[in-house]
């Protein structure tokens, strides 16, 4: 279950798996170290994203749906357009559409967007009063903007002779019959779905949601609702798991608590491979007496890839294979589980949606603290922007004492102070990073 310190790529090579773009790595001039690993017993982020990654073997199959459905989803294929746009040539803006260029025209008709438009040319001297929308008439060489034109009668005089073209939005400017207005393997969101529509596109393949069953262990653990009991607390990290990851890209699955026994613990694995894409674990990560999810895995069949990540909190990261499920185990204390997800859990999500995983990039900013450097493993700790300083760059203060089964200091960050491996002390000044929340956790 470990492996030995050796570049990423060396580690990713020698396991076979495929090559993974680095998601983190050097922001405005920090070096995250998020390839750097000195503890010959602890994986490189990098090498843990690349190996989490290789666990997904495709995306989950593709199917159809609706534009009203299409928010979040993730498109399975290209999207060509059947239409030109715009599909005909039209006014830009009200006013009239000119025979000539010249300064003297005659009103001939009126057009607003939705008519069917002329069916004869305009001659020299005519023009046709003409709405933002409509259709512009045969002949027509401009359309000059009303407020630059004076109306007496059916007769207009311009400002100055028009430039050719001008205020005609002409037919497939923006689109060609055949371009590709979406591609495949992104988050569908109103962009798309406003492209799509005025291409006259009423359904879209997909990736079909992915069904992520979460489960959390321990014998301590109270279900919601059940009263306080000496010695329990109740089971935070999966109600957090389930909000971190309601999105329309997923179907969630409540696999409840499981107790502290490899037996059952087996059992309720092997069922719940049967049903998800993937489980998503909390606790029983570490090697106690009672952390039995490695053992559990490994009798039921399953393979594991990873075990110790070079990561503060959330180094004893559990990720493998039950049958066609991936298994992401997740430590016990609440911050850790959502840091371990956040960093690693999260690209093989991405991957089994459909898509390429978002590289990690932390914004440069400067600690407005001081503390111990973190050695050899790349800390996150819950913090907030203060100010800037002189050079613009963000100001990051820490919040609480640390420890990873504190929450209160989530709840007055946000975001997450990144504090790179390898590094001496931290001071006040020192560059450090920020990692927003909503970017975090953006699917």
């Amino acid at each position: 279950m470990t492996a030995r310190a050796a570049p990423a790529e060396d580690r990713a090579a020698a396991a076979g798996e495929p090559p993974l773009k680095s998601l983190g790595g050097s922001v405005g001039g920090v070096d995250f170290g998020f390839d750097r690993c000195d503890d010959p017993n602890l994986l490189s982020i990098t090498a843990a994203q690349a190996r989490a990654a290789a666990l997904v073997d495709a995306p989950v199959p593709a199917e159809r749906a609706a534009l009203a459905a299409l928010r979040g989803r993730v498109s399975a294929e290209e999207v060509l357009s059947p239409t030109p746009l715009p599909p005909f040539d039209h006014s830009a803006m009200d006013g009239y559409a000119l025979g000539d260029l010249g300064v003297e025209h005659v009103v001939r008709a009126r057009l607003a967007a939705g008519a069917a438009g002329l069916r004869d040319a305009l001659k020299p001297g005519e023009a046709v009063r003409i709405m933002t929308g409509a259709p512009v008439p045969p002949g027509a060489l401009a359309v000059a903007m009303q407020e630059r034109a004076s109306r007496r009668g059916d007769r207009i005089t311009l400002e100055q002779p028009p430039v050719r073209g001008a205020n005609i939005r002409r037919r497939g400017e923006d689109v060609g019959v055949g371009d590709m207005i979406v591609p495949a393997g992104v988050a569908l969101d109103a962009r798309h779905v406003a492209i799509l529509a005025s291409a006259g596109v009423t359904d879209v393949q997909v990736r079909r949601p992915v069904v992520i069953g979460l489960m959390s262990t321990g014998d301590e653990l109270l279900r919601p609702g059940e009263p306080p009991a000496p010695g329990r607390i109740h089971d935070a990290n999966r109600p957090m798991l389930a909000a971190l990851l309601a999105h329309p890209s997923h179907a969630i699955v409540d696999l409840g608590v499981a107790p502290d026994d490899r037996v059952e613990l087996r059992r309720l694995i092997v069922d719940a491979a049967s049903r998800c894409d993937v489980i998503v674990t909390s606790g029983a990560t570490s090697v106690g007496e009672e952390d039995h999810l490695a053992a559990a895995v490994a009798e039921a069949g399953g393979r594991l890839e990873l075990a110790r990540v070079a990561l503060k909190p959330g180094k004893p990261i559990i990720a493998g294979r039950v049958g066609r499920a991936v298994l992401i185990g997740l430590p016990g204390n609440p911050f850790a589980a959502l840091v371990a997800y956040l960093v690693v859990g999260r690209v093989a999500l991405e991957r089994l949606a459909g898509l390429e995983p978002r590289r990690f990039q932390p914004l440069p900013g400067v600690a407005a603290f001081s503390q111990r450097g973190p050695g050899g493993r790349t800390e996150f700790a819950p913090a907030r922007i203060i100010g800037v300083n002189r050079a613009g760059l963000p100001m990051i203060e820490k919040l609480g004492r640390g420890g990873s089964a504190r929450l209160a200091p989530l709840i007055a960050a946000n975001g997450l102070a990144v504090i790179p491996a390898g590094g001496g002390d931290v001071r006040p000044g020192d560059e450090i990073g920020f990692l927003a929340f909503e970017a975090a956790a953006e699917l």
